[in-house]
């Protein structure tokens, strides 16, 4: 792991993001670049933006660039190579096409979680962020205290996904000497014995080659609900979750699991995109 991108709103659920992203990058080396989004309206021209901006505005901007400069500069992260950049837009836009273009490894983001009709008809940047992301995004929440992972609970289910979540898996698991918690939900709408489950599961840790894990059937009402009661039921300090991605129509009507638990968790959520077909 080379970069990470650290959005920031300079609320508290975001200056811990940047300190778990300091967490990281002194275990891997990595750099680590804040990323302010200040956010202007679809339709709006950058240009006509700037040129109709008043004193006040530049005021604003001068105070972001300086508030952002004393968090790279700060003393409790002279270890750590960090910068920062600011950029107008639509936020999760700015940040993901930034992780894209620039290519960033890892994207550490904080979220305080929304209201379910809100997600419904909004969705929350971090909600966002996970669904159009093409690297791993890792979510915290302002209750996060150290990011130190040493129980990871991973959700399967998805083949493409647990294949292309390996490295990141093995990633996290080697550099916090983690144990891995392997878990398949079963519901009411998808059944599955726990027989069946811890089955796929002992493969599944044979073929990662996995040292420190534990194989897990779990039963709730729904694959979200089911994640985090166990997570919180084995004392995981991080939830690992692979994606598709849901956009626009195909998220209102499918939801996305790790879109969900960026707003219910308050534990640490790890997601990895599942790539397209």
């Amino acid at each position: 792991m080379d970069k990470i991108l650290v959005p920031t709103d300079f609320s508290p659920h975001a200056l811990a993001a940047f300190d778990a992203a300091v967490s990281i990058s002194r275990k891997t080396g990595a750099s680590v670049q804040l990323f302010h989004v200040i956010e202007v309206p679809d339709s709006t021209d950058i240009q006509k933006t700037i040129v109709r901006s008043t004193p006040g505005d530049c005021e604003t901007l001068t105070a972001i660039d300086e508030r952002l400069r004393s968090l790279v500069t700060n003393e409790a992260y002279r270890d750590t190579c960090a910068t920062y950049s600011i950029d107008f837009g639509i936020p999760y836009q700015q940040i993901c096409g930034k992780a894209k273009n620039e290519s960033f490894d890892l994207i550490v983001t904080g979220s305080h979680g929304i209201g379910r009709l809100e997600a419904i008809m909004f969705g929350s940047t971090a909600q966002k962020v996970v669904s159009h992301a093409r690297c791993p995004v890792l979510i915290i929440h302002e209750s996060a205290t150290c990011f130190a992972p040493s129980n990871i609970a991973f959700g399967t289910g998805i083949p493409a996904g647990e294949a292309c979540s390996r490295d990141t898996l093995e990633l996290f698991a080697t550099l916090y000497n983690a144990t891995v918690h392997l878990v398949r939900v079963s519901t009411k709408a998808k059944f599955e014995t726990a027989r069946q489950s811890k089955t796929i599961l002992a493969a599944m840790a044979k073929t990662f080659g996995l040292q420190q894990y534990t194989i897990n059937s779990y039963n709730d009402e729904c694959v979200e609900s089911g994640l985090l009661h166990f997570a919180e039921d084995s004392g995981a300090d991080l939830i690992f979750i692979p994606t598709h991605g849901k956009t626009e129509l195909r998220h209102l009507l499918r939801k996305s699991v790790a879109g969900a638990m960026t707003m219910i968790s308050c534990i640490p959520v790890l997601t990895c995109r599942i790539p397209d077909r």
